[in-house]
């Protein structure tokens, strides 16, 4: 394959790129300015590749950078490139291809994705299990019922079970507190009666 010809914007200085090469870096060797671009596959290209890429080229249409036999439906807000329906992934405001929405997710600069979430229902669940031992049932008690009053709307489970869950948290701990403060309560009593009665 013969090598793709780049131009110095400034001179008009034109020299070869090797096929297969994604960026440069270099010196204009006439006029010396520095010189820096990207290049991707179809740039390469001196003819269209199979009967769909020249049906698309024939009605002036662009084809997809991944998948050059599917007419282009948008750019790429990261990378610029033309993509297909298939390759087209929105995400909020932003049209993204794959390479970009994966290097986001690796950097974690894509505010908008969301990498985990906190299972709020589950935590209040395990609040209330252990708000059934003595012990622990003043403190984890209200807490599992805070917590679940407090993320009742934040984003649960994509199986939507998180609102049963906080309900029945919210029922074991307060079955909890009342059973065990009760029978406290009737100890206590149980013994002032007995210090009466001697």
């Amino acid at each position: 394959m013969p090598e793709a010809a780049f131009a110095c914007p400034k001179c008009h200085t034109a020299f070869g790129i090797q096929p297969g090469t994604d960026h440069v870096s270099a010196a204009c060797p006439n006029c010396s300015s520095f010189l820096e671009g990207y290049f991707f596959p179809p740039y390469f290209r001196t003819s269209p590749v199979g009967e769909k890429a020249a049906a698309l080229v024939d009605h002036t249409e662009a084809s997809c950078f991944y998948h050059t036999q599917k007419q282009a439906v948008g750019i790429c807000d990261g990378c610029g490139r033309l993509l297909c329906s298939l390759c087209s992934i929105d995400l909020g405001q932003e049209r993204l291809c794959p390479n970009c929405l994966s290097s986001g997710k690796k950097k974690g600069k894509l505010t908008s994705l969301e990498n985990s979430r906190t299972r709020y229902d589950s935590i209040a669940l395990i609040l209330s299990v252990c708000s059934l031992f003595f012990y622990f049932c003043l403190f984890f008690g209200p807490a599992s019922i805070y917590i679940a009053i407090r993320h009742w709307n934040s984003p649960g489970s994509l199986l939507g079970v998180s609102k049963k869950r906080f309900v029945f948290a919210i029922v074991i701990s307060l079955l909890s507190m009342i059973f065990w403060i009760g029978l406290f309560s009737v100890g206590i009593l149980a013994e002032s009666s007995t210090a009466r009665h001697k």
